[in-house]
């Protein structure tokens, strides 16, 4: 206890420590109000779609959902025409909340903005890149989670589509993909066919310098190919703003042991 009320007696009458300490915790705090408050946005979409489709079966809360925010999306990126002039910090953080203000992102960004609103509304997404003309990433969707179905369902919510299986139940990517003559007549909408579901890669592990192998082959080890090669890590990490703040919580903590420990030193010398 000595230790540490010595500790922050060092603090407060070191100005360059106390500066450090304060912007570190203002940080933290500033990035916690901005996680809440883009969690209370998609919040608020959820609670007005549950109340559109009360009482109804949960792909139409889903639907609902896509096709409120492709509207929001397209409504705005009519106005900005993709001109929009971003802040310093809409374009260091790159949140969601900047893709749903200016309808930007494309495909990406309709992904994005729709699985941060599928979490709030208590859903399990995956974001895939596609494969198109033999190279991944030339175009980018989502599948979602059916606790009824018991299955991952794949949608595209920049054009609006929701693939029904003969069983009439909403179709898997791999059901897409082994037979795209049959789904690609469900299409109505001015659409890609170059976007004919091929393939699918759900995380680019090379794009982790070093450590991306690495934690591919661990998740091999333990968890088995077919999971390694299916979980989607983008889906964690679209609050940006509560990301960067567990990485700035986790700086402060090392940054007071680091302190603690040369504090100690002089302490015993």
């Amino acid at each position: 206890m000595k230790f540490i009320k010595a500790y922050f007696l060092q603090v407060y009458h070191s100005p360059r420590q106390l500066l450090i300490h304060a912007l570190l915790v203002i940080s933290i705090c500033y990035l916690q109000l901005e996680s809440n408050h883009e969690t209370a946005l998609f919040q608020n979409i959820v609670r007005v779609s549950r109340a559109e489709t009360a009482g109804k079966h949960d792909t139409v809360l889903i639907k609902y959902l896509m096709v409120s925010i492709n509207k929001m999306m397209h409504d705005r990126n009519d106005i900005f025409k993709n001109t929009e002039q971003l802040s310093f910090k809409a374009r260091f953080m790159q949140s969601v909340d900047a893709d749903l203000m200016y309808g930007a992102g494309a495909c990406g960004g309709f992904s994005k903005v729709f699985a941060r609103a599928l979490k709030a509304a208590g859903y399990n997404t995956r974001i895939g890149q596609m494969k198109v003309n033999g190279n991944y990433g030339g175009h980018i969707l989502l599948e979602t989670y059916l606790p009824s179905l018991q299955k991952w369902v794949v949608m595209d919510p920049l054009f609006l589509l929701v693939f029904t299986n003969p069983k009439g139940q909403w179709a898997s990517f791999n059901e897409v993909h082994d037979n795209w003559d049959y789904y690609k007549k469900q299409i109505y909408y001015n659409y890609n066919y170059n976007y004919n579901y091929a393939g699918i890669r759900y995380t680019n592990w090379s794009k982790i310098p070093v450590m991306g192998n690495l934690i591919y082959k661990a998740m091999v080890l333990v968890k088995g190919e077919e999971a390694a090669n299916t979980i989607s890590l983008r889906p964690y990490l679209l609050d940006h703003y509560r990301f960067w703040k567990w990485v700035l919580v986790l700086v402060y903590g090392l940054y007071v042991m680091l302190s603690m420990v040369l504090l100690n030193k002089r302490i015993i010398n």
